[in-house]
Protein backbone atom coordinates (compact mmCIF):
# COMPACT_ATOMS: atom_id res chain seq x y z
CA UNK A 1 0.00 0.00 0.00
CA UNK A 2 2.86 2.59 0.84
CA UNK A 3 4.59 1.75 -2.37
CA UNK A 4 1.47 2.42 -4.24
CA UNK A 5 0.69 6.12 -2.25
CA UNK A 6 4.11 6.71 -2.82
CA UNK A 7 4.19 6.19 -6.97
CA UNK A 8 1.09 8.10 -6.84
CA UNK A 9 2.53 11.05 -4.74
CA UNK A 10 5.33 10.86 -7.20
CA UNK A 11 3.22 10.72 -10.11
CA UNK A 12 1.49 14.20 -8.86
CA UNK A 13 4.84 15.80 -8.49
CA UNK A 14 6.37 15.15 -11.53
CA UNK A 15 2.52 16.18 -13.29
CA UNK A 16 2.94 19.55 -10.97
CA UNK A 17 6.50 20.35 -11.58
CA UNK A 18 6.05 19.16 -15.51
CA UNK A 19 2.62 21.53 -15.62
CA UNK A 20 4.96 24.90 -14.01
CA UNK A 21 7.94 23.93 -16.32
CA UNK A 22 4.99 24.36 -19.31
CA UNK A 23 3.33 27.15 -18.06
CA UNK A 24 6.96 29.07 -17.09
CA UNK A 25 8.40 28.01 -21.15
CA UNK A 26 4.88 28.27 -22.95
CA UNK A 27 1.97 29.33 -20.71
CA UNK A 28 2.41 33.29 -21.45
CA UNK A 29 2.60 32.71 -24.75
CA UNK A 30 -0.20 30.33 -25.33
CA UNK A 31 -2.98 32.63 -22.56
CA UNK A 32 -1.81 36.08 -23.66
CA UNK A 33 -3.64 37.33 -26.36
CA UNK A 34 -6.79 39.39 -26.06
CA UNK A 35 -9.03 41.46 -27.48
CA UNK A 36 -6.09 43.99 -27.54
CA UNK A 37 -3.99 41.64 -30.47
CA UNK A 38 -7.31 42.45 -32.73
CA UNK A 39 -7.09 45.54 -34.90
CA UNK A 40 -11.02 46.19 -35.38
CA UNK A 41 -11.13 50.17 -33.91
CA UNK A 42 -12.17 52.07 -37.04
CA UNK A 43 -9.86 55.68 -36.57
CA UNK A 44 -10.41 57.63 -39.43
CA UNK A 45 -8.11 60.44 -37.78
CA UNK A 46 -4.67 58.43 -38.58
CA UNK A 47 -5.34 58.30 -42.03
CA UNK A 48 -4.05 61.72 -42.94
CA UNK A 49 -1.28 61.12 -40.48
CA UNK A 50 -0.37 57.66 -42.05
CA UNK A 51 -0.29 59.18 -45.66
CA UNK A 52 1.52 62.47 -44.79
CA UNK A 53 4.30 59.76 -42.99
CA UNK A 54 3.89 57.76 -46.38
CA UNK A 55 5.25 60.76 -47.85
CA UNK A 56 7.97 61.39 -45.25
CA UNK A 57 9.37 58.40 -45.93
CA UNK A 58 9.78 57.66 -49.20
CA UNK A 59 11.62 61.59 -49.28
CA UNK A 60 13.91 60.35 -46.50
CA UNK A 61 15.18 56.85 -48.31
CA UNK A 62 15.79 58.27 -51.74
CA UNK A 63 16.26 62.16 -51.45
CA UNK A 64 17.32 62.67 -47.94
CA UNK A 65 21.26 63.04 -47.27
CA UNK A 66 20.47 60.69 -44.27
CA UNK A 67 19.90 58.04 -46.50
CA UNK A 68 22.59 57.95 -49.33
CA UNK A 69 23.23 55.86 -52.21
CA UNK A 70 19.61 55.75 -53.57
CA UNK A 71 19.38 55.50 -57.20
CA UNK A 72 17.19 58.70 -58.84
CA UNK A 73 14.77 56.10 -60.38
CA UNK A 74 14.38 54.47 -56.27
CA UNK A 75 11.76 57.28 -55.45
CA UNK A 76 9.55 56.52 -58.43
CA UNK A 77 9.91 52.79 -57.35
CA UNK A 78 9.00 52.99 -53.99
CA UNK A 79 6.16 54.82 -55.04
CA UNK A 80 4.85 51.95 -57.58
CA UNK A 81 5.95 49.45 -55.20
CA UNK A 82 3.48 51.11 -52.32
CA UNK A 83 0.73 50.77 -55.13
CA UNK A 84 0.90 46.97 -55.06
CA UNK A 85 0.17 46.88 -51.85
CA UNK A 86 -3.80 45.99 -50.12
CA UNK A 87 -2.96 46.21 -46.63
CA UNK A 88 -0.63 46.37 -43.97
CA UNK A 89 -0.95 44.51 -40.77
CA UNK A 90 0.89 44.83 -37.80
CA UNK A 91 0.88 41.91 -34.83
CA UNK A 92 2.91 40.72 -32.05
CA UNK A 93 4.67 36.82 -31.57
CA UNK A 94 3.13 36.13 -28.14
CA UNK A 95 0.59 39.01 -28.13
CA UNK A 96 0.86 42.52 -26.62
CA UNK A 97 0.54 41.95 -22.95
CA UNK A 98 2.89 38.73 -23.10
CA UNK A 99 5.84 39.28 -21.30
CA UNK A 100 7.84 36.53 -23.23
CA UNK A 101 11.41 37.38 -24.48
CA UNK A 102 11.84 38.52 -27.70
CA UNK A 103 8.14 38.90 -28.15
CA UNK A 104 8.26 40.99 -31.98
CA UNK A 105 6.73 43.16 -33.20
CA UNK A 106 6.01 41.87 -36.74
CA UNK A 107 4.23 42.64 -40.26
CA UNK A 108 1.57 40.95 -42.91
CA UNK A 109 1.64 42.66 -45.83
CA UNK A 110 -0.96 42.01 -48.59
CA UNK A 111 -0.32 42.38 -51.99
CA UNK A 112 -3.22 43.46 -54.56
CA UNK A 113 -2.53 40.30 -56.64
CA UNK A 114 -3.41 37.86 -53.30
CA UNK A 115 0.43 37.31 -52.41
CA UNK A 116 0.70 37.65 -48.61
CA UNK A 117 4.28 38.63 -46.98
CA UNK A 118 3.79 37.09 -43.49
CA UNK A 119 6.23 38.20 -40.32
CA UNK A 120 8.13 40.57 -41.78
CA UNK A 121 10.43 41.49 -39.66
CA UNK A 122 10.65 44.98 -38.03
CA UNK A 123 13.41 44.78 -34.99
CA UNK A 124 11.07 45.89 -32.24
CA UNK A 125 9.59 44.05 -29.30
CA UNK A 126 6.68 44.94 -27.15
CA UNK A 127 6.46 43.82 -23.75
CA UNK A 128 3.54 43.13 -21.38
CA UNK A 129 5.65 44.70 -18.34
CA UNK A 130 4.81 47.82 -20.34
CA UNK A 131 1.40 49.12 -21.85
CA UNK A 132 0.32 47.22 -24.28
CA UNK A 133 1.42 47.73 -28.03
CA UNK A 134 -0.70 49.63 -30.55
CA UNK A 135 -1.23 47.00 -33.23
CA UNK A 136 -3.18 48.12 -36.56
CA UNK A 137 -3.94 47.32 -39.93
CA UNK A 138 -4.10 49.67 -42.79
CA UNK A 139 -6.33 49.31 -45.71
CA UNK A 140 -4.46 50.52 -49.08
CA UNK A 141 -5.17 52.00 -52.46
CA UNK A 142 -2.56 53.38 -54.69
CA UNK A 143 -0.16 53.56 -52.32
CA UNK A 144 -2.37 55.75 -49.99
CA UNK A 145 -4.29 54.83 -46.48
CA UNK A 146 -7.95 54.45 -47.33
CA UNK A 147 -9.21 52.39 -43.99
CA UNK A 148 -7.21 51.92 -40.51
CA UNK A 149 -8.24 50.00 -37.50
CA UNK A 150 -6.27 49.88 -34.00
CA UNK A 151 -6.51 47.82 -30.70
CA UNK A 152 -7.27 51.25 -29.77
CA UNK A 153 -4.18 51.89 -27.79
CA UNK A 154 -3.09 55.36 -29.53
CA UNK A 155 -5.97 56.91 -27.54
CA UNK A 156 -3.83 55.86 -24.20
CA UNK A 157 -1.77 59.08 -25.73
CA UNK A 158 -1.37 62.19 -28.13
CA UNK A 159 -1.14 62.10 -31.07
CA UNK A 160 2.05 63.15 -32.15
CA UNK A 161 3.37 59.63 -30.13
CA UNK A 162 1.98 57.17 -32.89
CA UNK A 163 4.20 58.76 -35.37
CA UNK A 164 6.70 56.15 -35.09
CA UNK A 165 4.76 53.81 -35.10
CA UNK A 166 3.36 54.39 -38.42
CA UNK A 167 6.78 55.17 -39.47
CA UNK A 168 7.83 51.43 -38.38
CA UNK A 169 4.84 49.88 -40.64
CA UNK A 170 5.60 52.36 -43.70
CA UNK A 171 10.06 52.18 -43.55
CA UNK A 172 10.19 48.67 -42.92
CA UNK A 173 7.00 47.58 -45.74
CA UNK A 174 9.46 49.27 -47.69
CA UNK A 175 12.53 47.69 -46.70
CA UNK A 176 10.71 44.57 -47.66
CA UNK A 177 10.95 45.58 -51.14
CA UNK A 178 13.82 46.87 -51.35
CA UNK A 179 15.55 43.17 -50.17
CA UNK A 180 13.64 41.36 -52.72
CA UNK A 181 14.49 44.25 -55.44
CA UNK A 182 17.77 46.07 -54.60
CA UNK A 183 18.57 47.40 -57.86
CA UNK A 184 14.75 49.55 -58.01
CA UNK A 185 16.82 51.38 -55.10
CA UNK A 186 20.55 51.09 -55.26
CA UNK A 187 23.38 50.60 -57.84
CA UNK A 188 24.06 46.62 -58.57
CA UNK A 189 25.98 44.96 -56.08
CA UNK A 190 29.42 44.65 -57.94
CA UNK A 191 30.42 40.80 -58.56
CA UNK A 192 34.15 39.58 -58.46
CA UNK A 193 34.42 39.95 -62.13
CA UNK A 194 34.04 44.00 -61.02
CA UNK A 195 36.56 43.56 -58.73
CA UNK A 196 39.18 42.09 -61.33
CA UNK A 197 38.60 44.46 -64.06
CA UNK A 198 39.23 47.34 -61.05
CA UNK A 199 42.57 45.50 -59.94
CA UNK A 200 43.40 45.07 -63.38
CA UNK A 201 42.76 48.93 -64.22
CA UNK A 202 44.81 50.40 -60.84
CA UNK A 203 47.81 51.97 -61.95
Amino acid sequence: MKKILITIISALVVIIFMAGMFYIFFGNQLFSRSELDIPDKPNDKIISMFNAQIEQEVEDHTRSITYPGYIPESRQNTIEYLKTISSIESSTRYGVQSTQPRNQLELKITFNDGTVAKEVYTGHSCSGYLSPCLVMKVEMKEGKATKIFTNGQEKKGSPEWIIPDLDILIGKAILYDIKRNHDKYFKPQKTQQDFDNEWKDKK
